[in-house]
């Protein structure tokens, strides 16, 4: 009797049922991290509370969300970022303003304060201590003018709203991962949780082919706008922000699954981005290191500084000058590709259940 011959369809269809069962396990994953609807109540009556007292103060000003409260990329129990907008030219000093409102909010409220007018950007830090309604506390930093900030969180939803159920799953997944993994601290040397944010949309706009979001930065508007419309000081702001008609107008020819989508993230951050010449735009695409001064090659003695701030070059969507991973160390550097490399190893030997490979993938990184 001759022996079967192995069908050779099977490694395949056993490799699209991982990769299937994976993108459920990634979105059953996700959906318990998300903040719940009570949460978000408490932070608007938060947010609302504090620019009701603020106006006693300035009463041409507006309280508003940024960062990952406003985004679409928000986790359970994060901290609240706001920014204080006065519509007036007759406005004070931003530190003064910080004095001013850490002494009203010390009054007036049970937050515990914390004021700081002399730091780069002078912020009021705010928290406040778990209660029924709010297990965990809250924790909140108000800044003052941070136009820049608002714009880039208004792009960063565009960009969560264009494909939520694949961009809003891989972003709050990779979140987890890299805290689970601890290479989320720019003080410690790795890379910002906004860092990644902009790895995934670098990589879905400019690294999938067809790409599974568009470059919202690049698509011409539909009418003519002025340069005051577009910029922020010398920044240029603009991006197609259209969301509905993009919709209407614009689909990704990319079918690939969530699963397979973060497969191919962690495979082409561990083997093929180029980290020693290259910056990840997501306005521009991959960039050289040297069309913008930011070489790492240079000589050590001199410029140490230097080389430590671009290990990773990562471009701010709208301070093109600005390099958002300058904070990643050498050692950072190793670390991060060392866990992108870990996770793709991970995926490639594909374990028998996916959620035992979210386990894996999300398994706590000992102190080292």
């Amino acid at each position: 009797m001759s022996r079967q011959q192995p069908d050779p369809s099977v490694p395949r269809a056993s490799r699209q049922r991982f990769v299937q069962e994976f993108s459920q396990c990634l979105f059953d994953f996700v959906i318990q991290l998300l903040p719940t609807t009570e949460e978000l109540a408490v932070k608007e009556d938060v947010r609302k509370l504090l620019e009701r007292l603020i106006r006693t103060i300035e009463p041409d000003s507006r309280l508003l969300s940024f960062g990952s409260t406003a985004n679409g990329f928000s986790l359970r129990n994060s901290d609240m970022d706001l920014c204080c907008l006065i519509d007036s030219d007759e406005r004070l000093a931003a530190s003064d303003l910080v004095t001013m409102l850490g002494d009203l909010l010390e009054r007036e409220t049970k937050f515990h304060v914390k004021p700081l007018p002399h730091a780069r950007i002078p912020i009021v830090k705010l928290s406040l201590d778990p209660s029924p309604g709010l297990p965990l506390g809250i924790a909140c930093d108000i800044g003052f003018e941070n136009r820049l900030a608002l714009e880039n969180t208004r792009l960063l939803y565009c960009y969560a709203m264009i494909d939520p159920t694949r961009v809003r799953t891989m972003v709050l997944f990779l979140k987890v991962w890299c805290k689970r993994r601890k290479i989320n601290s720019p003080y410690k040397g790795t890379l910002s949780s906004y860092g990644y944010v902009l790895l995934v949309i670098y990589f879905l706009v400019h690294v999938k082919n067809p790409p599974v979001l568009p470059n919202l930065q690049q698509m011409p508007p539909l009418r003519p706008i002025s340069p005051g419309d577009t910029h922020i000081g010398s920044h240029n702001t603009w991006f197609f922000d259209d969301i509905d008609l993009l919709r209407q107008r614009w689909a990704s020819a990319n079918t690939d699954s969530v699963g397979q989508l973060l497969i191919d993230f962690f495979k082409y951050f561990a083997r093929d981005f180029s980290y020693n010449t290259g910056v990840a735009s997501i306005r521009a695409g991959f960039i050289k290191k040297d069309s913008k001064g930011w070489q790492n090659d240079l000589d050590p003695v001199r410029y140490k500084d230097a080389r430590e701030r671009n290990r990773l070059c990562i471009e701010d969507p709208f301070e093109s000058d600005f390099n958002v991973a300058r904070c990643v160390t050498r050692d950072g550097l190793y670390t991060i590709r060392g866990e992108f490399m870990r996770a793709s190893r991970i995926l490639s030997t594909r374990p028998e259940r996916a959620i035992v490979a979210i386990a894996q993938l999300c398994e706590e990184r000992e102190d080292v």
